[in-house]
């Protein structure tokens, strides 16, 4: 048995050695010892190994063969929780070794994506070891630990010996061990030391809610289980069929301080609870079911260990009057489609809407609107910035006509409009960025190609700066992310050539492995974006990742999680990888994909049903065919250059 001890543990036994005998230390050590054998004998009956066989691999195809996971007996006639974690290639069969050796078949129930966990039946002649629970208020960080696991040997558990870390993580969702947590022994138990139930294990992370998010984090001292004592409490639902949801308000909250910016509503979804309970913009959530709300962190644990079909009482603050809203969370919200008005504007002037395009087939075309319109309302909007027209449009009704307010020359014209959703495709090219009038070049600014690889990290990476960087208010920002299929040297030239006519500087970012993406490295991928834009005006809205094959992927996967940095993914021969959670389509944060393969390309079919699902998310999704006649680079010049007016349209409204 390997038993990692807590630095904790390590202090108290040395304290023990230095005041004992030798006698007496081995005495206090066979004492512990036997107090964790005794505490996982306790429980071994109630964790089962389970096998799973088949399934689909990324991008659809099916897998042959059998992977394995652990489970924990919840309930005497047959019901087991396991991670969600071990089920995300869904499974064609599933097998469990019972505790008395026997392999029988097993049957998913329900799923609970709120906690990552999963719900199995089998069936059984015998009465099943249920083990004991303890509740998670009475946890003390500090005290032992053990994670137990029958991942890889079914008839003894793999043990883990760490401490209890903290008691609410990942929003309230989880207690935090050290213990080291892995596939080895993720749907298994962790108990305490008198071998009751702590909860079950499975990864978690704050940031990603999907079945792999927290994986990253295995055997790191950084693990989490979920309380059982509050999952018995919802184990009627699950054994009905009935999947448990996160509890979703439908809002944006101001500001990005979590922990410093109170919870204002900077945007409310058409139709969800939070809109049907009364909840508006600039409203201040001040409290939930009688726990205090002073920082946005509050309401996200609030939040986070709610479940869709949870009713919560808000206290809300609306100017100087406090006000009662009472929501019952919702499991899915309406698709959000972000209306498209059809212009594009000056991005020379930060105190004003100037129209300086208007595409054509457009709300704002058949309105009569034109370049050199100046709109000073939307509705009842006032519009004193670029930004302020694009949260006004985003956020009106839907599918419904708006009043546009305008300045023609010394004429205030009024436009009915009513905006269309975004193009599923590339749009005619716009003009291209110019400086404003008389624009003199700013000192200080670096320009050029330089190494860019940061201290801290093994990827490597070179940033190119354009000299249009002295003279634009704002640049664009293509980060090009490489592998060992999607070759970045016999392109880079293109996009060097490119940036200083269409105003954007070029990030290339490889793998730490140099042939392959991997989740982790969504977290380095946006510290390098933020590194630039701590040295550059750098435009959100103008801000695409292009990849191919493993980085097309991480394309996506940056985007989905980073959409306030990041407002275009391109995947070339790549989709969405497997338990990948895709987010709603939200007004405030906005994310265009495209898809491009070569011609005839197996891809294109295989990603099919991740396109038809962005869809039904609202997504603007573009498929296209790539020009490159084929050798290293997946990408032709004019593919370069295709790719490259469109990420100067992104900031249209």
């Amino acid at each position: 048995m390997s038993k990692p001890f807590s630095i904790l543990s390590c202090l108290l036994v040395l304290a023990a050695l230095l005041i004992a005998s030798p006698g007496q230390a081995q005495q206090l050590n066979d004492a512990e010892q036997k107090a964790i054998q005794a505490a996982v004998d306790r429980a071994a009956a109630s964790v089962v190994q389970i096998e799973t066989v088949g399934g689909l691999i990324e991008g659809g195809g099916p897998i042959e063969g059998a992977s394995r996971t652990s489970g924990t007996i919840v309930s005497p006639d047959g019901y087991i929780l396991s991670s969600l974690y071990g089920f995300i290639q869904e499974p064609s069969g599933i097998l469990v070794s019972m505790p008395s050796g026997k392999r029988v078949a097993g049957k998913i129930i329900a799923k609970d994506t709120q906690r990552n966990l999963i719900l199995l039946k089998v069936e059984t002649d015998v009465e099943l070891a249920v083990p004991e629970a303890v509740a998670r208020e009475e946890l003390q960080p500090g005290q032992w630990a053990l994670a137990l696991g029958k991942t890889f040997a079914k008839d003894v558990s793999s043990v883990s010996v760490g401490i209890v870390s903290a008691t609410h993580r990942v929003w309230g969702k989880a207690v935090q061990t050290d213990a080291k947590i892995s596939p080895n022994n993720y749907g298994g138990p962790l108990i305490d030391i008198q071998g009751r139930v702590i909860g079950i294990l499975t990864p978690l992370s704050p940031q990603d809610p999907s079945a792999t998010g927290g994986f990253e984090w295995y055997d790191s001292g950084i693990g989490f289980a979920v309380p059982l004592t509050e999952i018995q409490q919802r184990l009627d639902t699950l054994k009905e069929g009935e999947d448990l949801k996160p509890g979703l308000l439908g809002i944006n909250l101001k500001g990005k301080d979590i922990v410093a910016d109170p919870a204002e509503i900077a945007a409310v979804r058409y139709n969800s609870p939070a809109q049907v309970a009364g909840i508006q913009e600039k409203d201040i959530l001040i409290g939930a079911n009688g726990r205090p709300i002073e920082r946005q962190a509050q309401l996200k644990h609030i939040l986070g260990e709610a479940y869709a079909g949870d009713t919560i009482e808000f206290k809300v603050k609306r100017g100087e009057e406090e006000l009662t809203a009472t929501v019952t969370l919702a499991g899915e919200l309406i698709p959000y489609e972000r209306p498209f008005l059809g212009i594009q504007l000056d991005r020379n002037v930060g105190d004003a809407a100037i129209v300086t395009h208007v595409f054509d087939d457009t709300a704002a075309k058949s309105s009569g609107m034109e370049p050199g319109d100046k709109i000073l309302k939307y509705d009842d909007t006032e519009i004193d910035a670029p930004q302020t027209l694009r949260e006004a449009v985003a956020t009106a009704e839907p599918d419904v006509p708006h009043t546009l307010v305008v300045l023609r020359g010394e004429n205030v014209q009024t436009f009915e409009v009513t905006p269309s959703g975004m193009p599923n495709q590339f749009l005619a090219a716009t003009a291209k960025p110019k400086p404003s009038e008389g624009a003199e070049p700013r000192d200080g600014i670096a320009t050029g190609e330089s190494d860019f690889q940061l201290a801290e990290e093994q990827n490597s990476a070179k940033l190119f700066v354009p000299e249009a960087a002295k003279t634009l208010p704002s640049l664009g920002l293509v980060v090009l992310l490489g592998d060992a299929e999607f070759k970045i040297e016999p392109q880079w030239e293109s996009w060097k050539k490119l940036a200083g006519e269409f105003g954007y500087a070029v990030l290339e970012i490889q793998p730490a492995s140099e042939s392959r993406w991997s989740r982790p490295e969504i977290s380095v991928v946006r510290k390098m974006i933020d590194r630039v834009r701590d040295n550059y005006a750098i435009d959100a809205t103008r801000t695409i990742a292009v990849g191919g094959k493993t980085g097309g992927a991480m394309a996506l996967l940056h985007g989905f999680e980073n959409r306030d940095v990041q407002n275009g993914a391109v995947a070339i021969e790549a989709g969405i990888p497997r338990g990948t959670n895709i987010p709603d389509n939200e007004p405030l944060e906005r994310l265009e994909i495209v898809f491009m393969n070569p011609k005839d390309s197996e891809t294109a079919e295989k990603i099919g049903t991740q396109v038809e699902t962005l869809e039904k998310l609202k997504f603007a999704v573009i498929q296209a065919e790539t020009t490159a006649s084929g050798g290293d680079s997946l990408l032709s010049e004019d593919d370069v250059e295709t790719l490259s007016n469109w990420l100067n349209s992104l900031d249209r409204i």
